[in-house]
């Protein structure tokens, strides 16, 4: 009989175990979508996009349990072909690197013109998210009064400055503009771009500090 129930209880324990290897992490979920001036939009709710849109909208995911890739140690010592291998595999992975941190900042950016500070908090960095929450973040950015121009105004010349697999510095001339009107004002700023849970994030204190004139 008591061999029963322990031969019971160990199939209970490898039915949890199986069951936490393949239950899928939890994702937020968002649309987006390009109106008929390029402008780019974002919406929790598939409802909330415009019905000539809804086809062509993409349904994107935030994964919070997503872990950055590791880096593998490079030999000390390595004959010449072996040793160009590497830098060519360097040289793709800085590339790639500087495509997903332009990628981000363009999200990132468009989430910020848009006003949509609860998915543009998602994207803040582990740092900054525990310095501030989300309500303060979203009075904070709509109390600052200054927002991003539209179009073509919004970025220019971005460039990106790739540290190592996880870091890197973004450079972009952005174009502001209060939110009651009036004329555009640029500034150039660098951006903080850290790799977390498979997102490269943002700096949010960065974001709240920005402004118009110096």
């Amino acid at each position: 009989m008591k061999m029963q129930k322990s031969k019971g209880a160990w199939l209970l324990v490898g039915a949890l175990i199986l069951l936490s290897a393949v239950w899928p992490s939890f994702a937020k979920e968002f649309y987006k979508w390009v109106d008929e001036n390029g402008t780019v939009h974002f919406s929790e709710d598939e409802s909330s996009v415009p019905e000539e849109y809804r086809e062509r909208a993409e349904k994107k995911s935030m994964p919070e349990e997503a872990k950055p890739p590791e880096e593998k140690p490079t030999p000390k010592k390595q004959d010449g072909k072996k040793a160009k291998a590497v830098k060519e595999k360097e040289r793709i992975d800085k590339n790639r690197i500087e495509s997903d941190v332009v990628e981000s900042v363009k999200t990132i950016l468009s989430l910020w013109k848009d006003g949509r500070y609860d998915l543009l908090y998602d994207w803040g960095d582990q740092k900054s998210r525990a310095t501030v929450n989300k309500e303060n973040f979203e009075h904070r950015m709509r109390k600052k009064g200054i927002g991003l121009s539209s179009s073509w105004e919004t970025m220019q010349d971005m460039q990106v400055d790739v540290k190592n697999a996880t870091l890197a510095y973004a450079t972009v001339k952005i174009g502001y503009k209060l939110t009651g009107g009036g004329e555009t004002k640029f500034r150039t700023e660098t951006f903080r771009m850290s790799l977390e849970k498979g997102m490269w994030k943002i700096s949010l204190t960065k974001l709240l500090s920005a402004r118009i004139y110096k």
